[in-house]
């Protein structure tokens, strides 16, 4: 049950092109020795609200979004962790984003009669992919150079059902020094031929100004929404579709995003703990 949860948790947890960050590509999930997990996402978000500072005002953009994620587990308890975004706004603001690269270690793990408990610490690093240009009045990013620390705790029942708490820092040390602090409750349930789950994330950049752009942003504050569901096609393969929704904010648009995608496990020998 694990192994079919978990790369799915992982693409959908980074389900905003610009500040994905937020939830990051860490699930409660390890792929195990010598699996390398793949996912490929489209996400078309959009909005005709925007929060200026705590300000709604009447603003307008559409945002299409293609993922790339690849984990590898380097033994049953570490993966390494690669994700990267190209965003396409319009025929001015387009291009590959920043990548994500991080290491991702399980703890500790505690067993129960109805489930097993998993404490999950990772650390990455955000850089920018591409020369995209930041300095045009509606840019695909900041450019910016960020530090990434999770902890997450995992509950998994024996018949299915999950749940996930995950928080952490995201610090921003270039082009200017930043540091936010991210929330995500996470719930779910997953059988043989289907998963669903629910969640519910909190997101501060410590210190934000007013924002002048609506997308490149120079902090952001938001609760976000979402849905997921998935169905596996065949021997590893499998397809989803997501949902989400940010009802209020700072510095960030009241935006509706939907996704989907395929997720493929290219399985090696593991061994079992």
């Amino acid at each position: 049950m694990q192994q079919r949860l978990h790369l799915l948790l992982i693409i959908l947890g980074c389900l905003g092109p610009f500040f994905c960050l937020a939830q990051g590509p860490i699930s409660g999930f390890m792929p195990g020795r010598k699996v390398t997990d793949f996912a490929l996402n489209y996400g078309y978000e959009s909005y005709d609200q925007y929060f200026f500072g705590s300000e709604k005002q009447a603003a307008s953009n559409t945002i299409q979004s293609l993922s790339l994620f690849i984990e590898h587990g380097i033994s049953n308890r570490a993966s390494v962790v690669f994700t990267v975004p190209y965003i396409w706004i319009d025929s001015e603001n387009e291009g590959i984003q920043d990548a994500i690269l991080a290491i991702k270690y399980r703890n500790q793990r505690k067993t129960y009669d109805n489930g097993n408990l998993n404490f999950i610490t990772s650390i990455g690093l955000s850089v920018p992919a591409s020369a995209y240009d930041a300095e045009t009045d509606n840019p695909i990013g900041n450019r910016n150079f960020t530090f990434q620390g999770r902890f997450l705790m995992q509950y998994n029942f024996n018949y299915g059902f999950f749940i996930h708490l995950q928080s952490g820092i995201d610090f921003q040390f270039a082009p200017v020094s930043r540091s936010a602090l991210p929330l995500l409750f996470r719930t779910g349930f997953g059988a043989k031929y289907f998963y669903v789950d629910g969640w519910i994330e909190y997101f501060t950049t410590f210190n934000a100004g007013a924002d002048t752009q609506l997308t490149g942003g120079s902090g952001s504050q938001w609760w976000r929404l979402g849905l997921t569901g998935y169905a596996p096609i065949y021997k590893g393969l499998g397809a989803f579709v997501g949902w989400a929704y940010i009802p209020t904010g700072k510095n960030i648009g009241q935006s509706h995003r939907l996704n989907t995608g395929i997720v493929y496990k290219l399985k090696g020998r593991s061994k079992k703990e």
